[in-house]
């Protein structure tokens, strides 16, 4: 496997682990969708709803995803009728309503401006969706990618301003207690995609990164060396009676070191073992059944339990 061509980003090892630890997966699917890129796979609601926060916010979104709109409500006789007559007269056309999850994310987009400038974020061209690669220094021969959302900016907590690496999320529920996206319960989240950023940004090779140069500045390089870059995920909901936001800051240190490596290189093996036996399937009912690959010889179409 080349890991040059192919570098290991948080994403990835989230496909195979969760909390470090081996989840269900199917390499075949893994290989037609990242490495071959042969299928894709259609954006959930919820991840359509976060690359519209991220575009409205930022300016831009993850992997160049740019989304400034989300469905609309169907159009009323009166607004179809409207717009025949602008289409005739080359005037733009009239829009759906909105749905009530997007008006109240377009409030939680105006409530970040004001936010932002509570907390001297700083919001340009240059620092959003900012990409990373680097060395794993545990093996020469792996990169290690990152996008990351906001870095660096200022960010003022608790009356200390400090260096920051923020990452937006967008939720239903801000106080969820479970599964994956337990933000109600951060100590039960998966924090691969902290440990990475914080890895990456201490160690930028730049060589690989020359769009850096004029971002990492010698201040920022020496509050990193300093251990005062924070990660921050910045949580916003659009669900419930109140509209609200939290910080959920992801401190580095050996043992979070340690376990990221650890997951890099059973990452490294999962997919290397998926190269040298041909990308095996798993097949598995909760993996087949939404599974974009409808030819898998190996499909399973029944539920057994």
């Amino acid at each position: 496997m080349d890991f040059h061509k192919f570098p290991i980003n948080q994403s990835i090892i989230k496909t195979f682990l969760h909390n470090g630890e081996e989840r269900q997966f199917c390499l075949r699917k893994v290989y037609l969708m990242r490495i071959a890129r042969t299928i894709s796979e259609p954006a959930s609601e919820p991840m359509m709803l976060g690359r519209y926060f991220e575009s409205m916010i930022l300016g831009k979104s993850a992997r160049g995803q740019y989304t400034d709109d989300l469905p609309r409500k169907k159009l009323t006789k009166k607004v179809i009728a409207e717009n025949a007559v602008r289409k005739a007269n080359k005037l733009p056309l009239l829009k759906g309503e909105k749905y009530l999850h997007q008006i109240k994310i377009d409030e939680q987009i105006a409530r970040f401006k004001a936010l932002a400038k509570k907390y001297k974020v700083i919001i340009t061209d240059y620092n959003v969706q900012v990409p990373i690669l680097t060395v794993w220094d545990q093996d020469p021969d792996v990169l290690l990618s990152a996008e990351l959302d906001v870095f660096p900016t200022t960010i003022l907590l608790e009356d200390e301003l400090n260096a920051a690496i923020i990452d937006l999320k967008l939720t239903s529920d801000i106080h969820n207690e479970y599964g994956e996206y337990c933000y109600g319960k951060p100590e039960y989240l998966d924090l691969i995609q902290g440990k990475m950023y914080h890895y990456v940004v201490r160690n930028i090779n730049e060589n690989l990164n020359p769009h850096l140069a004029g971002i990492i500045t010698d201040s920022i390089k020496r509050l990193i060396e300093q251990n005062r870059i924070m990660f921050l995920l910045w949580v916003f909901n659009y669900k419930g009676a109140e509209l609200e936001d939290k910080f959920i800051r992801i401190n580095w240190d050996k043992n979070k070191e340690s376990e990221l490596h650890e997951s890099i290189r059973k990452t490294k093996a999962i997919l290397e073992y998926g190269e040298s036996n041909d990308w095996p399937t798993n097949p598995e009912y909760s993996l087949c059944k939404n599974c974009l690959n409808k030819e898998c010889p190996d499909r399973a179409k029944i539920q057994t339990v």
